[in-house]
């Protein structure tokens, strides 16, 4: 199980690691729909649900509920991802069935991380926890959650910038200083999703081609080849050494 984390400051871009990531089958857990949740219960703004959640149960309490989800869901996906294999027996050619478990390394990014207290929370959950880091100026990030239109965006600067400080409050900034990637987000969106899509299918994500592998099948037969084609002439050139021998033999005698 590999576990990666996003953070970044609002509009700076980290639902769209979170959707290509989706879209290559890599599970989300956001830590801001928790949040989002705990608000609706309060029935206060998500930034205030924040806030009283880490005074009353402390720092790590949003880390911990999705600790929990994500330990939930690859406990489910581990049970039922079982099939039956089918088999002969060498003893009186009977039939015997057995299951066995198809195993694929499942990844989860979580989305949101704010302080370096959740981020030391889930290194120790999850070995080689990596946490990568979204940067975007003020303008553009305003901009964005103006268009985006979600209930704890605010068309307002003023407001837009206290919803920063309350972000640098938590300890988002030394979250980003220490992250163990960059991604810069201020240009055009396609080029952003090209570099999010180069990070995902080569750290987070990796494939094996199918051209490599059949790349080094047919290496394998031409290398065969070859060591068969150089033993039938070793054996015709010894053949023909030999007789060649013998003719000089003959012609001595």
């Amino acid at each position: 199980m590999k576990v990666y984390g996003i953070t970044g400051l609002p509009g700076s871009g980290k639902s769209i690691i979170s959707r290509i990531a989706k879209n290559e089958g890599v599970h989300i857990v956001s830590m801001g729909d928790v949040v989002r949740k705990e608000a609706e219960q309060q029935n206060c703004p998500p930034g205030v649900a924040a806030v009283n959640l880490r005074k009353k149960y402390g720092n790590n309490v949003i880390a911990d509920r999705c600790v929990k989800a994500i330990i939930q869901h690859n406990r489910a996906r581990n049970t039922s991802n079982t099939t039956t294999k089918i088999y002969k027996t060498y003893h009186n050619n009977k039939k015997s069935h057995q299951k066995y478990r198809r195993v694929e390394q499942q990844v989860y990014i979580i989305e949101g991380i704010r302080s370096p207290f959740e981020v030391k929370y889930f290194k120790r959950s999850f070995t080689n926890f990596k946490v990568i880091a979204v940067h975007s100026n003020q303008y553009e990030r305003f901009t964005r959650l103006k268009h985006r239109k979600r209930m704890d965006d605010s068309t307002d600067f003023k407001t837009f910038m206290e919803r920063d400080k309350r972000e640098l409050n938590f300890g988002i900034g030394d979250v980003i200083a220490l992250a163990d990637f960059m991604l810069i987000n201020e240009g055009p969106i396609p080029k952003f999703k090209n570099t999010v899509r180069a990070l995902i299918l080569n750290e987070i994500k990796p494939k094996r081609s199918r051209y490599n592998r059949n790349n080094n099948k047919n290496q394998n037969k031409s290398n065969r080849k070859q060591k068969k084609g150089n033993k039938k002439y070793n054996k015709y050139n010894n053949k023909k050494s030999r007789n060649n021998n013998n003719r000089q033999r003959r012609r001595y005698y």
